[in-house]
């Protein structure tokens, strides 16, 4: 099949929704999938010579497309990737293939979001899509103004990022309907849900092929499958199944690899503007799942790369076979880099204008209370074993002694914890009040949290 490559760039906010429900907490997809890209082509259905060949027949298959990063493409994080869920300190964070795990790590956490670079061989790149928020109202057209208990909410994709797609043209197809494919796609401009308002904005380009081959041929009986997109797998009586043994004829159980498998799966109504009605529901294997399959012929790798299951034109169906970055068994995460605070410092200058005298105040009692916050997670890193035997219920009597009414608060605070059944040592005693009130009282509150945690990493 030939392949037509286009990038696509997101000019303002896009929703693109998992569900096409109106009510509920919607997720957005992570994606665009390639019945999207259909879609915009369906607008020319009676232009093309041969309409049934472009959109039904699979001979033309408008793939999802993949995030691209400075030129380079990215795919949705493989659900066989793990990581701890507790590092010790100074330890080096990895990924683990879960299908090549020999050795106890402990505890592990699946990661489940985010795009990954296919290039490993330097550590993991991992991108998560920071999405926009937005809450919205229907417009009440007799009385001009929001409807009453209409509110929702949009989370949109924001303005500026990048992908690429690809449109698979079987040879069979005439030239004229490839140039209106490319035509139709280059002159779309509006994606996703509600694109009459604010969103919905794009930019679709031809571009040359600059995908690098990331699959490896390995020599081994076991063969690891990444969906590149959703999968809808159909039984041998035609209704919709969930078992990868009928990806392809001919699979057995033996064949299967299940306990090294890592599937999410889910299942939704598609709706047909159109028809205007939705269609049946559909079950599908998400992207990023994880298939490994025992002792496949080269015939049957062969089928596989062809394309799975139903709704091929939709993009459906893709798989990458032995992709390098579900072959090592782990993978070095970059240290995250602490933010580094930026500030100007206190602004001693005195100004004749009132209103900058006021901003200035604000700016050094902002500044004055970081300090006051860093000497207080310091002072509790390095004392907390001098107050391991204090109880929560103490440190809440000095919270409280703090807020009160008292005029000498700190003499209160002194005669409270050196006399009685809460009496501390003398050490404890003058750590303690060898401080101001707003440093007592942080300590108070924070302490208790710092002690619940285990004393590590009091911040």
């Amino acid at each position: 099949m030939k392949e037509l490559i286009f990038n696509i760039e997101f000019l303002s906010d896009i929703v693109l929704q998992a569900s096409s429900n109106t009510e509920g907490n919607i997720e957005p997809l992570e994606f665009i999938p390639g019945s999207n890209f259909l879609g915009m082509v369906a607008k020319r259905y009676k232009d093309f010579s041969d309409s049934f060949n472009i959109f039904h027949s699979g001979l033309v298959r408008f793939m999802d497309a993949n995030l691209l990063i400075n030129n380079k493409l990215y795919y949705k994080t493989p659900y066989s990737y793990f990581k701890k869920k507790l590092l010790k300190e100074n330890e080096e964070a990895y990924v683990y293939n879960h299908h090549l795990i020999n050795k106890n790590l402990g505890q592990l956490k699946q990661l489940r979001k985010g795009f990954i670079d296919a290039d490993t061989s330097s550590g993991l790149n991992l991108y998560e899509i920071r999405y926009n928020y937005s809450q919205k109202s229907s417009h009440d057209k007799k009385r001009r103004r929001s409807k009453t208990g209409n509110m929702f909410g949009y989370k949109a994709m924001p303005k500026g990022l990048k992908w690429q797609f690809k449109v698979k043209v079987d040879n069979s197809i005439k030239d004229d309907d490839i140039k209106l494919i490319i035509d139709t796609l280059e002159n779309s401009t509006r994606l996703g849900k509600s694109k009459s308002s604010e969103y919905g904005k794009v930019k679709i380009t031809q571009a040359k092929d600059n995908t690098k081959n990331i699959e490896s041929t390995k020599s081994d009986n076991l063969t690891y499958i990444y969906a590149n997109s959703r999968l809808a797998l159909i039984d041998e009586t035609g209704n919709p199944t969930l078992d990868p043994i009928h990806l392809i004829n001919g699979l057995t159980k033996e064949n299967i690899a299940y306990e090294a498998m890592q599937v999410k799966t889910s299942n939704y109504r598609q709706y047909n503007n159109t028809m205007r009605t939705h269609t049946f529901e559909r079950v599908v294997i998400n992207k990023g799942s994880v298939i490994v399959l025992k002792n496949l012929t080269s015939e049957q790798k062969e089928k596989l790369k062809e394309g799975v299951g139903l709704f091929l034109s939709e993009g459906f169906g893709d798989l990458l076979i032995n992709p390098k970055f579900l072959l090592e068994s782990e993978i070095k995460l970059p240290k995250k880099e602490k933010n580094k605070k930026e500030s100007i410092g206190k602004i001693e200058v005195e100004f004749s204008d009132n209103t900058l005298n006021y901003l200035k105040a604000k700016h050094n009692s902002r500044l004055d209370k970081l300090d006051l916050v860093d000497s207080v997670y310091q002072f509790i890193n390095e004392n907390i074993p001098l107050y391991k035997d204090i109880k929560n219920s103490q440190w809440g009597t000095i919270r409280s002694i703090c807020l009160s009414s008292f005029e000498n608060k700190k003499e209160e605070i002194e005669k409270y914890i050196s006399s009685g059944k809460a009496k501390w040592s003398k050490t404890q005693q003058e750590t303690l009040l060898n401080n101001d009130l707003n440093f007592i009282m942080l300590v108070a509150i924070e302490m208790p949290k710092a002690q619940d945690r285990g004393g590590k990493n009091a911040k």
